[in-house]
């Protein structure tokens, strides 16, 4: 068994390059993937999940021939080449309505189901959608938008509901599928047959943060599927395993690992009825591979240790943690038979835990290890298509991210004495640039085909990359989600007796990041108003909770200090983030209090 990886020196810079440990199965682009897999599983289950309270299920043969008739259909509308947007929830028909745009009619963009009205219709506009897929979940807000002008010319429907009786561009998914079949059924190969140019840009990806301040991430053929295909050759999976979706599809890293990679597997993808049902969903779809972000994994944890204290079988599970342990050091691995009734509840064919997006408490990756249950960790970026590094079964140290994916190449841009810099990736998984915007795109992407990912990090002697923190002030919340602190302050800035404002990620005693703000107000305005301090707090959270309202909740604003005295800046006017940062956090640390008791203080009386 190789390492997995080398060690390269490049004019000067050593590069560590991965190799993987297993060989890799290589595809092309997500249409040989799709038909791969096909060919090599057939009638074996490719999705189960729900509907109506009754199991169903469909082969892989189901998913291709689905694919094609709708990708038929869609040619049938006009819409070769045209962006389509899918917006639902995680489930059969994202994926199928996926595949039909990217593999031969034209851009898939897929967008964030929890963002609100407004945002989806922005984002629809910039991206020039000329057709939607959605839920029924959805269908109020898709009338809305037909009744408004805009690029959207067809409205299609994944579930079987009542349409609008007097507006042809609503369709059912449904029926398009039974129209394409007919359609290849009389000799129509348009889509089956269409040219896929692999370099092309065929997924457009908006990354989290306001309309105005995401940018479009380009993504390629050649991007996802070599991205998929290094995988393949660090992660062992079978074609026994079940898989259960729970990030968003919309999101680059489920879009990757949880549906391409699993597909290309031959893994069956159950489909979870919600977090509520979650231990639920692992138990009866008999689930072995749970991929996904801290909170999730910190909510399971949370959950099985809460019940262990209830039993009052705490300590005993301490012992028998310090005796399997003991064991696993002399080669006899027995976790999984002392912890039976522990992965009884918790689902007992539950053997490997994949987290991106965030890092995770070393206890909790401890802990479900203990049981026996491997827990492993990717880095990446959306650039990135999005895994960069991982962890695997032969390279599991804690606190690291792992050794680069086949084929893909880390180097750290001008490292201190402790060899700490910003991460640089290389590979053809590295997007093509940003959507419409090569000034932003030229600031990330180097000489010699290198990324720049914003991250601060470490490559041990070992070839482990160890993030240490965050090259820009992006803050990153625990369900792996992003926001950017200059798009609040844009908004915030914009409010009647605020000068200027500063926002950071403040994590609370619980570990929650909480969006937060120093503003600084424009005494005049106020004393012509009257206002006493109390009042002008009070009207800016009024003000606060309207700008709210046009954001997902796990993005907004929460609490905000107020001061009169200036940020200090730069030359060119930009705020000095770490100054302010730490004079907020002294701040705190001198009243001694949580922010939640002292929001809407003046921070320097």
């Amino acid at each position: 068994m190789n390492k997995g990886f080398e060690f390269i020196n490049e004019n000067g810079r050593r590069i560590v390059k991965g190799h993987g440990h297993y060989e890799a199965t290589y595809v092309s682009n997500c249409r040989e993937l799709v038909k791969r897999s096909k060919e090599k599983y057939g009638l074996k289950v490719a999705f189960k999940f729900k509907r109506n309270g009754k199991l169903v299920e469909k082969t892989y043969i189901d998913l291709d021939k689905d694919v094609d008739a709708l990708g038929t259909a869609l040619h049938d509308l006009g819409l070769k080449d045209s962006f389509i947007s899918v917006f639902a929830e995680n489930r059969y028909e994202w994926g199928v309505a996926y595949f039909s745009i990217i593999n031969g009619t034209g851009v898939g963009v897929p967008l964030d189901k929890y963002l609100p009205a407004n945002e989806v219709e922005n984002l629809v506009s910039r991206g020039r959608v000329e057709a939607i897929f959605y839920s029924q979940n959805y269908h109020e807000m898709m009338v809305d938008f037909s009744k408004k002008e805009s690029t959207l010319k067809f409205f299609i429907c994944m579930d079987d509901i009542d349409l609008p009786s007097d507006d042809s561009r609503f369709f059912l998914m449904s029926s398009l599928i039974k129209r394409g079949s007919e359609l290849i059924e009389k000799g129509d190969k348009r889509f089956i047959n269409a040219v896929i140019d692999n370099e092309k840009m065929s997924v457009l990806l908006f990354t989290s943060g306001t309309t105005m301040a995401s940018k479009g991430v380009m993504l390629s053929h050649k991007n996802i599927a070599s991205n998929v295909s290094s995988v393949s050759a660090l992660l062992e999976l079978y074609p026994t395993d079940v898989h259960l979706s729970l990030l968003p599809l919309h999101h680059t890293f489920e879009n990757t690992i949880g549906l391409m990679f699993m597909v290309l597997s031959g893994i069956t993808i159950s489909y979870s009825e919600g977090i509520k049902h979650l231990v639920q969903n692992i138990r009866e779809f008999k689930v072995t591979i749970l991929v996904g972000v801290p909170a999730i994994f910190e909510a399971i944890y949370s959950r099985v240790m809460d019940a262990i204290e209830k039993q009052g079988k705490t300590a005993l599970i301490k012992k028998a943690t310090k005796v399997s342990n003991f064991l696993l050091k002399m080669g006899i691995d027995v976790r999984r038979k002392i912890f039976k009734a522990v992965l009884d509840k918790l689902g007992p064919d539950l053997r490997l835990l994949v987290s991106g997006a965030a890092p995770i408490n070393a206890e909790i990756l401890k802990g479900f290890q203990n049981f026996g249950i491997t827990f492993l960790q990717g880095y990446g970026l959306t650039e990135t298509s999005p895994v960069i590094s991982v962890t695997t079964f032969f390279h599991n140290a804690p606190g690291t991210v792992g050794i680069p994916v086949k084929d893909v190449e880390v180097t750290i841009d001008n490292p201190d004495e402790n060899g700490m810099g910003e991460i640089l990736a290389r590979g053809n998984n590295i997007m093509l640039g940003y959507y419409e915007n090569p000034e932003e795109t030229s600031n990330v992407m180097e000489e010699g085909g290198w990324f720049r990912t914003g991250d601060l990090g470490v490559i041990d002697e070992n070839g482990y990359l160890r993030i240490t923190g965050r090259a820009k002030s992006m803050i990153v919340f625990t369900n792996g989600k992003k926001a950017f602190p200059e798009e609040y302050e844009v908004q915030l800035n914009t409010i009647p007796g605020v000068k200027e404002s500063f926002v950071w990620g403040n994590r609370a005693p619980d570990g929650d990041i909480q969006v937060c703000a120093k503003l600084v107000i424009d005494n005049e305005y106020f004393e012509d108003k009257g206002y006493t301090k109390e009042q002008i707090g009070d009207e800016l959270e009024i003000a606060i909770k309207n700008i709210n309202k046009g954001m997902p909740q796990y993005k907004i604003l929460r609490y905000f200090l107020l001061s009169c005295e200036e940020l200090t800046k730069t030359t060119k006017l930009s705020i000095k983030r770490p100054i302010e940062t730490d004079k907020v956090k002294r701040y705190l640390d001198k009243v001694g209090v949580d922010i939640r008791k002292i929001n809407k203080s003046f921070i320097d009386n």
